[in-house]
């Protein structure tokens, strides 16, 4: 097997359909710029390697914790919240991230996305997990979003949601840029 075979196999098995827009939500969507969410398509997405190596430690993840993925929805006033946390596994919650270098520090949008998970699941703690080729960390996290917090995500996006994003992104030049 040639390594674009191999992509387009991985693309395939770990496409994703998840409408987001409207009154319908996916917790990560919620956690980026609501311009590249809903502008960026799968497979500028898809076709990044930290991408792919991310969604393959997954796999990893579950084939070594025997979790299976699962979609959990929430409606909150007249949006559907969708999210599929990385491993809830007896009680535990793990969000995990594949990085070049363990942060010193959680990143905010990782927890955002996690606290969104724990909304969800009506937890107060979950954990992030950030695995890298040079070392692993974990960190606790505590408190989940209310109703009026993830409410005011959707209604009141940033665009971008944090300063870094434009240069990562595969609409730069589509004006959000922060000055």
């Amino acid at each position: 097997m040639r390594l674009s075979e191999f992509k387009e196999r991985y693309k395939e098995t770990m496409k994703r359909n998840y409408m987001i827009g409207g009154n319908v939500w996916h917790a990560k969507s919620l956690c980026y710029c609501r311009k590249r969410m809903l502008e960026e398509g799968y497979d500028d997405v898809a076709d990044k390697d930290p991408v792919m190596i991310g969604q393959l430690v997954h796999i990893g993840v579950d084939e070594i914790t025997g979790y299976e993925s699962e979609v959990y929805v929430v409606k909150v006033k007249d949006y559907v919240i969708k999210g599929t946390p990385d491993l809830f596994k007896d009680g535990d919650l793990v969000e995990i991230k594949f990085t070049v270098y363990p942060p010193k520090e959680p990143r905010e949008h990782d927890v955002l996305q996690l606290r969104i998970y724990m909304w969800m699941l009506g937890l107060e703690r979950g954990y992030l997990w950030y695995l890298s080729p040079f070392g692993s960390k974990e960190f606790e996290i505590e408190g989940a979003l209310t109703d009026e917090e993830v409410i005011d995500l959707i209604e009141n996006p940033k665009i971008p949601a944090w300063d870094w994003e434009c240069k990562y992104c595969s609409i730069y030049d589509c004006g959000a840029r922060r000055l």
